[in-house]
């Protein structure tokens, strides 16, 4: 039986790591991108837009098992009913998504409730499916507090929750095997960490241990975090998704180690302290 696969956010940072791997597999897959180009090199292409459903339509066709990784943007939604409405159209068997840890329609937390909403959606397809529900990954380090770790704090309204942030490279890892073997994963909601709870204030510590140099936590009210937030330019909707998840941390919710990683991968999932060393320039 063939098995076609197609990756959507192949441009982020789980969908650039399971493109590496299923060319280092000879998978049969392509990617969905938006315009012609922008494929990762030596990867198949094909054009999509999660908010023109005639081009879902279109890029799926002929898809077997289809991997969904949708922007957190305000339309996500909207993305993921024309990409379930697509999916169904074109016959795809199989779909797998990148959810988030926590996931649940009846969440009183803006950022589970979209996700579980979203969930929902593909568990009522009628389409076999496996989802993929992340902790937050161990890359925001560097993508997205790099610059405030290198002037020497970071800033966030998280108090002393913690949680078992994960390496994308893990997620990419299972995700692979779901993506090449999905019957074996039919009908599973996988929750994906890291091996350890960890708090911001540990995390930074580890960090000015391996660069030398004094690096601090700092947490601040949730109102500054939205205003910081909103003159950043972020949409309100998108701005209540992340504050619930920073509420959600601060909690305590978030904390919980799962074994799947091992379990799928064969081997434990990778640890802070070993992502510490391999990106220390990027916080010098």
């Amino acid at each position: 039986m063939t098995n076609r696969i197609l990756v959507t956010g192949a441009a982020g940072n789980i969908g650039a790591e399971i493109v590496k791997r299923l060319q280092a597999r000879k998978a049969d897959f392509a990617v969905m991108t938006h315009a012609s180009g922008g494929a990762p090199a030596g990867a198949g292409e094909t054009q999509g837009d999660f908010l023109d459903p005639a081009s879902l339509r279109r890029a799926f066709e002929g898809v077997d098992t289809l991997f969904l990784l949708f922007p957190l943007v305000t339309e996500m939604p909207r993305m993921a009913a024309n990409a379930v409405a697509a999916a169904k159209a074109a016959g795809v068997r199989h779909i797998v998504r990148s959810s988030g840890a926590g996931a649940d329609a009846a969440s009183p937390a803006a950022i589970a409730k979209v996700h579980g909403e979203i969930d929902a959606l593909i568990r009522n397809s009628g389409i076999p499916f496996t989802l993929l529900l992340p902790t937050s990954f161990m890359q925001n380090l560097v993508n997205f507090y790099g610059a405030a770790i290198r002037d020497g704090a970071l800033y966030a309204p998280r108090g002393d929750g913690a949680t078992a942030v994960i390496d994308v490279r893990d997620i990419a890892d299972v995700a692979v095997e779901v993506l090449t073997h999905p019957a074996a994963h039919a009908g599973q909601s996988y929750t994906l960490t890291g091996p350890e709870n960890l708090t911001d204030a540990q995390m930074v510590s580890a960090i000015a241990r391996q660069i030398g140099r004094d690096v601090r936590y700092v947490d601040v009210p949730e109102t500054a975090a939205v205003d910081s937030l909103t003159r950043m330019g972020s949409p309100p909707q998108v701005i209540e998704w992340l504050m619930s998840l920073n509420h959600v941390i601060k909690q305590g919710w978030a904390a919980g180690v799962s074994p799947v990683v091992e379990t799928i991968t064969g081997r434990p999932p990778r640890n802070l302290a070993d992502f510490v060393r391999e990106n220390a320039a990027a916080w010098k």
